[in-house]
């Protein structure tokens, strides 16, 4: 992760594509807005998934889901935002159920 700190808590990064820096504004960063971004295992059988959808679209917007034994189709918890302020909220909001 590159210039912004997000509240992740300790686990297995398995992905870590995010770039952004939250000083920059988000128009600017289109090519780093991906549907993968970031992954992170925990024991559990958790996983926290972030990305933006749809794909290098200013029109996106970020998701946050939070997936139980890999059941990817019924996300134990499932978050949107559109700047990376209210990403932090909805990571933060995800961590509370691990």
């Amino acid at each position: 992760m590159t210039g912004t700190r997000l509240p992740i808590k300790n686990g297995n990064i398995t992905l870590d594509d995010f770039k952004l820096n939250e000083n920059i504004p988000l128009t600017q960063c289109l090519d780093d807005l991906k549907e993968d971004m970031l992954q992170v295992e925990y024991p559990g059988g958790y996983i926290l998934d972030i990305g933006w959808r749809p794909s290098f679209n200013s029109n996106g917007q970020f998701y946050v889901a939070l997936i139980k034994d890999y059941d990817w189709e019924h996300p134990i918890y499932h978050g949107t935002a559109k700047n990376i302020d209210n990403l932090k909220k909805r990571i933060s909001e995800a961590s509370e159920l691990l």
